[in-house]
């Protein structure tokens, strides 16, 4: 047998020894490996909005979903999407709930704004939306055309509602120019409509609520006159802020995913958080998903009617971060089963992302959507509003009732 040198036999010694260090160590090193690290905590000043829109944030804050991404947020409430949109030029908040035609107005006049995350989109008629315009009960204003030469009230000009009240009178054949605009804030409304000092008013939930409650009646959603769904809110942060908190933006917009979702899930957890004698009101449409198509036809009304001299560069205010998809109409009753996309039927759809709006009317029937990747139903015995927002792979989707009579249809996804 070779004989090793005391020198040689301390150094292989020496070897082992590191080795069972190592040995020892390397479970213990892999648990803290595998077990995920806790984010670095942060605090977000978020401004937003007193309507029921930018409750999801509420939400999200109080059932955690902002600490599990080590968020606190900050809470600011101002009155405009222009009052947040000046707030975030000056420092005053990392991101902020707006229009998204505040949103346009500042990228297009030096105000570096993204959008880091979606929010909320409009319904598809006067019935189902949550931001109409608003007159007295006894006035003599009964359709659009009667509002020519009138005065309407929005929280404030040049923003999300002087470019869709005009938009949509020019649809239904109005002059736009004919009608005179007044900056209220949305809680002082109800008054100024009561008391004559506006002949309408263009009202979020749960203002909108309270004045139908007073006798009021709706005459136009500017929202669905210009298309299902079209796009209302979003979370925005200055460009500068988001490229130098990658991480954090991404973190913020996880977290406001999953609140958007929560809420659509759970309207009635929405519902606790309004004012006593307004939780029966209607609740807008949230949805991660943006509609760029709709954002550019926004940019092009907001362009028409002056209130930006130049179209927005949509691919820096709208990011690859934010994910794009259409929102698609279902409805179920005792005999039928619809699915349309802006007014459409729905045969053939392109492989993406898609928000499902269903509204489910029967006790007896269901909506069930089912393929590659999918499974969902609304309940066979009760009735409401489920919204699911789902990734569509190539194949065949099948939409069917759960009963009789059984109705069937097929979506081919290419």
């Amino acid at each position: 047998m070779r004989r090793i040198s005391s020198g040689r036999r301390r150094l292989r010694l020496a070897a082992v020894g590191a080795l069972s260090a190592v040995a020892v160590l390397v479970p213990l090193g892999a648990t803290a490996a595998n077990a995920p690290l806790a984010p670095a905590p942060a605090t977000i000043t978020v401004n937003t909005l007193p309507i029921a829109n930018g409750l999801p944030l509420d939400l999200g804050i109080r059932q955690g979903f902002f600490e599990a991404q080590g968020i606190t947020i900050n809470k600011r409430t101002l009155q405009s999407g222009n009052d947040i949109v000046l707030a975030l030029s000056n420092n005053q908040g990392e991101i902020g709930y707006v229009g998204w035609v505040p949103a346009m107005i500042a990228r297009t006049q030096g105000i570096p704004l993204t959008a880091v995350a979606a929010s909320d989109v409009e319904g598809t008629s006067e019935a189902d939306n949550w931001q109409n315009i608003l007159v007295r009960g006894s006035s003599s204003i009964r359709t659009p055309a009667d509002l020519s030469g009138k005065t309407i009230a929005v929280n404030a000009l040049k923003g999300v509602g002087e470019v869709m009240i005009k938009a949509a009178l020019k649809k239904r054949g109005v002059d736009p120019g004919s009608i005179r605009l007044l900056a209220l804030p949305f809680p002082a409304m109800r008054s100024a409509l009561a008391n004559g000092q506006v002949d309408a008013v263009w009202t979020p939930e749960p203002f909108m609520t309270q004045i139908l409650s007073d006798g009021g009646r709706i005459v136009m959603a500017p929202g669905p006159e210009l298309g299902k769904f079209f796009p209302i809110g979003t979370y925005v942060a200055r460009q500068d802020w988001a490229s130098r908190n990658p991480g954090l933006a991404a973190r913020f917009r996880t977290a406001m995913n999953r609140s958007l979702a929560f809420a659509q899930a759970n309207p009635n957890a929405i519902r606790e958080l309004l004012p006593a004698g307004t939780q029966n009101v209607r609740l807008p449409i949230w949805s991660p998903l943006a509609d760029r198509a709709q954002l550019a036809e926004l940019a092009r009304y907001a362009r028409e009617y002056d209130v930006i001299t130049t179209l927005p560069n949509l691919a820096l205010l709208v990011p690859s971060s934010i994910a794009g998809g259409k929102t698609l109409q279902g409805q179920v009753g005792n005999r039928y089963i619809l699915l349309r996309q802006d007014g459409r039927p729905v045969t053939r759809l392109t492989a993406g992302r898609y928000t499902f709006v269903v509204q489910d009317t029967s006790r007896t029937q269901a909506f069930k959507l089912s393929g590659p990747g999918v499974s969902r139903t609304t309940s066979r015995t009760g009735t409401g509003r489920a919204t699911w927002t789902l990734t569509l792979r190539r194949g065949t989707y099948t939409f069917s009732t759960s009963g009789q009579p059984l109705i069937k249809r097929s979506i081919r996804v290419t």
